[in-house]
């Protein structure tokens, strides 16, 4: 291997390990955070996607009685997301983003149409409320029905005027 050859390699070796460093860790750019970045890069990854999975459940056993009739009979959660503010470990606002829609055949070519749509609804949060609390509030049996913390309303109230 020439010399050239080998400070090629190694400045390609350079290259990649700075990029993967770099790609590796989100620097907090700002006073807020995701969720999931809290207090660090994905310190609440495991917990936090445990309770998207737990508001997902949740979600599939109240919609078709609550909420989710009408135009489209098949609504999903399709992703929860949370700001924390990062100085004060408080939730700054928890949006649910939800998906439907219909498939339909076109008799005439064959084709299938989609008709679809998202809605994006935000938690009624009380501001202050912290990560401990939330987690609480939402990782609980019924926790799309109960109150938020500090709340009169709950994820369901939120969700119901949302999505009507």
């Amino acid at each position: 291997m020439t010399l050239t050859n080998r400070m090629a390699c190694l400045s390609m070796v350079l290259a990649l390990s700075t990029a993967t460093v770099a790609g590796g860790a989100r620097a907090h750019t700002g006073p807020y955070v995701d969720l999931v970045d809290f207090p660090y890069n994905e310190a609440n990854w495991d917990r936090f996607y445990d309770l998207q999975d737990h508001l997902t459940r949740e979600f599939h056993d109240l919609c078709g009685a609550r909420y989710c009739q009408g135009a489209y009979a098949n609504h999903i959660l399709l992703q929860f997301r949370c700001s924390v503010q990062v100085a004060s470990g408080s939730v700054g606002a928890c949006t649910m983003v939800i998906g439907a829609g219909n498939l339909e055949v076109d008799a005439t070519s064959g084709k299938v149409v989609p008709d679809s749509r998202t809605w994006a609804c935000a938690a009624p949060l009380v501001p202050g409320t912290s990560v401990e609390a939330l987690h609480a509030a939402l990782g609980r049996r019924d926790a799309l029905i109960l109150p938020l913390p500090g709340a009169n309303q709950s994820m369901h109230d939120a969700l119901f005027d949302c999505l009507n």
